[in-house]
């Protein structure tokens, strides 16, 4: 019997990875910016141990927190120029850098917006009946609607017949992310009396110091939004102070209050990932609907598994641009399979990184994997119909160039 070597005897390990003697592991950064942030702003993450009902009314007064008010109206924010809907793109860019949120007027006509409305509590009442509601709360949140309704599958890939702002929106997204942004999950948030707020926080938790983000959130307000009925909670241009202060190495200090977003329906609302955010307080009878569509680098591991969660109906009739937005387009930096995808950029259309066809085999018990082979093996196993073979065949068949491994000529290599 070999003997395995000390250096590789866990406790041997263990005993050499005290705190002081870890890479990295005397970094005083490694909490932050959230750690200084709830050291000196508590009233920021703890929320009032209240029923809804015992809330106070949204007339705003002074010293609340989570009841507070529009900036407009907010005696710390009322003489300060924050972002109002515009479609301007000047403005829209401005407001995005500084604030760390803009506000896109109409960028969904009218009827469009009735139409998702009532698509939306349609689908919670049925929810609710089958007893499957995801409650939260603040309410009750839809996930995965691309399985939802046609409309839903226009929202992710900004089509002008159901997003007419959508070219408006894809610019911005570009400037803010890059190239090859994609799509990492759609969620329809219904605010409801009797609700409780949610705690500020931000949604893009890496690269916290960065000078852009790596995330950037579309609120689509199917219900105008403001201090009376849950508008989203935000602390303006905290992004760049929580940002400024991991790259000067330095805690957070008080930050300004928070404020309610006004918005009204039809409007989209751009949000930086690292920008203090939450949902308010819904003190109407009516139902305070957002949709949540949330944009990232192609690099990022997506919160909605679109690979596994997608139907196979939609997949049937996805637009490329829609199956790029969910992911099920592969770069040499992820979301390969079996070797399909090296070499690839992630683009619209591209099948030299195209995901699809091996979901659909699946869906159909027909997914043949390349298993263990060798010299050996028979003809019936090295002829086998494996659905990488049959992928691969499509993709040159369309001219592009073929994945590593099956003819391609990248590497990965340390």
């Amino acid at each position: 019997m070999t003997t395995v070597p000390m250096e590789f005897d866990p406790a041997h390990i263990d005993s050499m990875s005290e705190p002081q003697a870890r890479m990295y592991g005397d970094d005083l950064m490694a909490n932050e910016p959230m750690k200084s942030v709830l050291e000196n702003n508590p009233e920021i993450y703890f929320v009032p141990p209240q029923r809804g009902a015992e809330w106070g009314s949204w007339e705003f007064k002074p010293g609340s927190y989570y009841d507070t008010t529009t900036g407009s109206k907010h005696p710390y924010w009322k003489d300060t120029a924050l972002p109002s809907p515009t479609k301007d793109i000047h403005q829209l860019r401005s407001d995005l850098l500084e604030w760390g949120y803009c506000i896109l007027e109409e960028a969904i006509a009218a009827d469009q917006v009735e139409l998702i409305r009532t698509r939306v509590l349609e689908q919670a009442e049925g929810e609710r009946q089958a007893r499957i509601a995801q409650k939260t709360p603040s309410g009750q949140n839809i996930n995965c609607c691309v399985n939802k309704g046609l409309c839903f599958e226009g929202l992710i890939e900004h089509n002008p017949m159901v997003v007419q702002g959508g070219p408006l929106i894809e610019q911005l997204m570009t400037e803010a992310l890059g190239t090859g942004w994609i799509c990492t999950s759609l969620i329809a948030a219904i605010s409801l009396k009797g609700g409780v707020p949610q705690a500020l926080h931000q949604d893009q938790t890496d690269s916290a110091e960065s000078l852009k983000p790596t995330l950037v959130n579309t609120l689509t307000a199917l219900s105008d939004v403001d201090e009376s009925n849950g508008g989203t909670l935000l602390i303006p241009g905290s992004h760049n102070e929580l940002a400024q202060a991991m790259r000067e190495r330095r805690p957070v200090g008080k930050l300004p209050p928070a404020i309610n977003l006004e918005a009204p329906a039809g409007s989209v609302t751009l949000t930086d990932g690292r920008i203090l955010h939450s949902t308010g307080i819904n003190h109407t009878d009516e139902p305070r609907i957002v949709l949540l569509c949330s944009m990232q680098p192609n690099w990022k591991r997506q919160q909605e598994n679109w690979m596994l969660s997608v139907s196979p109906e939609v997949l049937e009739r996805a637009s490329d641009k829609l199956l790029q937005r969910m992911g099920f387009q592969a770069t040499t930096g992820g979301q390969t399979n079996e070797g399909h995808g090296f070499g690839a950029r992630g683009l619209v259309g591209e099948q030299a990184g195209a995901l699809r066809d091996f979901r659909l085999a699946a869906d159909r018990g027909e997914y043949v994997r390349v298993g263990e082979l060798g010299p050996d093996s028979s003809q019936e196993d090295l002829q086998a119909s494996f659905t990488l073979r049959e992928v691969v065949a499509s993709a040159r068949s369309d001219g592009q160039s073929a994945p590593v491994g099956i003819g391609g000529n990248h590497e990965i290599g340390g």
